[in-house]
């Protein structure tokens, strides 16, 4: 049986930026996962990032490990603002983040952690066991993947999530239906309709809703009216991008901020792909779905009362649980209270039990919205390697209180 000191879950953003962190810090680490698996096997060929190339960028213990450095070094072009990124470009640069930064990333599935005296025991699905005195969770959105009780009882070959694609070509020539109207529903119709799909959006608003495109520049006068964050621009990103602000809030208004900002709306490149292009039936829900023929029948409640096609795709967005993650066990579970499924932790994402960290999207309810997004990393990852390497070496424990939750 192997040791560590420290063993983060998940080599995504969040994964690789904290692993940088400690490793320049000199902590006795492991980082496991696929690098940047959420975006490489669940996100369609031809996605582009919702963020602006500028807030695209993972959070490093140095500078020079931006996607400008990585363009310039491979011949790129790159514009900072007004992007958008591409999920091929996107690959690339943390492909390259990684080789520079995280080379020691171990291909291993976690599949239960459980608490010991001093520290923490990890199994996995392909190796031997590890000891951990510390454990940071930070394995992104896909465990929390929502599909609504109405669609849920299909088989898996008519219903989907959008996060399941890694193309969507072999729907050509197929009716499908997207429910929902954030970015990946609104982006999954795109594609669909490129790829040669019928496709159908479902809406409940009335509307589809894009926001607006940010100022081609941004004056150093222009700053104090129109703030840049590395989350959005504008006074309320300060705000949601401000983890120690947003936990001066009510614990219900965190909760409900934490899930709903920036949200449900698409990027202003997507509404010449998808407005008059696409077609979408607006207030409109989903009212029952079952199987028909070789296809799915949907009952609606909108001026549109049944609806068949081949294939349902719910782009429907996420619920955090922690009680959701199938690794942790019972004894680590009811020691971490939690809200609406967030768990309590403190400024640095370190919950009730000592040693175990959350970063990423099962923070945002301590530390805000921008643990949604590859913003975050730039709030939370120094300061959580600062607190694992202060413990690694024997000293203090937690920087700030938990944030107060019920569960």
């Amino acid at each position: 049986m192997s040791a560590t000191d420290t063993l983060i879950i998940g080599a995504g953003p969040f994964g690789l930026s904290i692993s940088a962190h400690l490793r320049e810090l000199g902590v006795d680490h492991v980082i496991v996962g696929k690098t940047n698996g959420t975006y490489r096997s669940h996100c369609p060929a031809g996605m582009n990032l919702k963020s602006e190339p500028y807030a695209s960028v993972i959070a490093a213990p140095r500078p020079g490990y931006d996607i400008a450095t990585y363009s310039a070094k491979h011949g790129f072009d790159y514009v900072d603002r007004i992007g958008p990124v591409s999920l091929d470009r996107f690959l690339g640069y943390t492909d390259w983040f990684a080789e520079q930064l995280v080379p020691d990333v171990r291909d291993l599935t976690v599949t239960k952690v459980t608490g010991r005296d001093g520290g923490f025991m990890v199994e996995f699905a392909e190796a031997e066991s590890m000891v951990a005195r510390q454990v940071i969770v930070a394995t992104g959105v896909v465990p929390h993947r929502y599909v609504p009780d109405e669609l849920s009882k299909l088989p898996s070959d008519l219903v989907t999530h959008a996060i399941d694609h890694s193309t969507l070509a072999p729907y050509k020539g197929r009716r499908v239906a997207v429910i929902g109207a954030g970015q990946s529903a609104l982006e999954t119709a795109a594609i669909l309709h490129e790829e040669g799909a019928d496709v159908q959006m479902i809406v409940r608003g009335p509307a589809l809703k894009f926001v607006d495109r940010n100022p081609e520049h941004v004056s150093a006068l222009g700053q104090v009216k129109w703030p840049v964050t590395q989350l959005c621009e504008g006074w309320w990103c300060v705000f949601a991008n401000s983890p120690g602000i947003f936990r001066l809030l009510p614990e219900s208004r965190r909760v409900v901020y934490a899930r709903t900002f920036l949200g449900p709306s698409g990027s202003w490149w997507l509404r010449d792909r998808v407005e008059g292009v696409v077609d979408a039936l607006t207030s409109t829900r989903v009212r029952a779905a079952a199987a028909q023929g070789s296809g799915v029948r949907l009952t609606l409640d909108g001026s549109v009362k049944t609806l068949d096609v081949d294939h349902v795709i719910a782009g429907t967005g996420f619920h955090v649980d922690v009680a959701g993650l199938p690794f942790l066990g019972q004894d680590l579970l009811g020691r971490i209270p939690s809200a609406k499924g967030y768990p309590a932790l403190s400024r640095v994402g370190e919950s009730r039990v000592p040693g175990l960290y959350f970063a990423g999207a099962m923070a945002a309810g301590a530390l805000g919205p921008s643990e949604r997004f590859i913003a975050g990393t730039h709030n939370v990852t120094a300061m959580l390697a600062k607190t694992v390497a202060q413990r690694a070496q024997g000293g203090v424990g937690r920087s700030t209180p938990v944030a107060a939750s019920h569960g």
